[in-house]
């Protein structure tokens, strides 16, 4: 996936299991907060497994699920499946979606206003971002109005007190928005108390 080309279910398997303990290493999980999955080929999902850490996640933990989100193989998938699902039913073209709780997205997310994505790495590789209101964590409602703006072609959305979510055509561009996200987040955020003190 990572190449674009097509790669058999167990080489998705560790890739996703790498990127799960990089979201670790880089901060933006915590606990055993934050989910992501693949649409395989086929149509068929993988995803990652529900009330785990991220930190060290076997391949094998990983839950094989239909395109409706009916487990084939593997665990109880995350709670925010529904999220996922809808995602992929927004756009074709979307193949990875991650969702995560990075600190300062989340802080800014509670003003009801988007970050300045005003530094160079922002500009140039973060893209075009949405705001949604707050809806609880699993349901139906997060889903729609975080679908909603995917389908909008923003591929990077701030969740008022939860975190974000992110979509890609490969887990490596969905990784760079949200760690791009997180530091644009804390740049912002550190630059309001120059502004406080001048």
């Amino acid at each position: 996936m990572a190449s674009g080309g097509d790669l058999n279910e167990r080489a998705i398997r560790e890739e996703m299991a790498y990127y799960c303990a990089l979201l670790w290493e880089r901060g933006l999980v915590r606990g055993s907060s934050g989910n992501l999955s693949v649409r395989l080929d086929n149509g068929d999902l993988l995803v990652t497994p529900s009330q785990r850490s991220l930190r060290k996640l076997n391949v094998d933990e990983l839950v094989h699920l239909d395109p409706a989100g009916t487990p084939v193989a593997g665990g109880r998938p995350t709670s925010e499946l529904p999220l996922h699902l809808a995602a992929y039913a927004a756009r074709e073209d979307i193949r990875t979606v991650m969702h995560t709780h990075p600190t300062y997205c989340v802080v800014w997310s509670k003003t009801g206003a988007l970050f300045a994505r005003d530094t160079v790495g922002a500009q140039e590789s973060l893209g075009e971002i949405a705001w949604t209101p707050f809806a609880p964590a699993g349901s139906s409602e997060l889903a729609r109005i975080t679908a909603d703006a995917f389908a909008r072609r923003n591929d990077t959305v701030i969740m008022e007190r939860h975190g974000i979510s992110a979509v890609a055509q490969t887990l490596e561009r969905a990784f760079v928005q949200s760690d791009l996200a997180e530091e644009a987040a804390r740049v912002a955020y550190l630059s309001s108390f120059l502004v406080q003190t001048r």
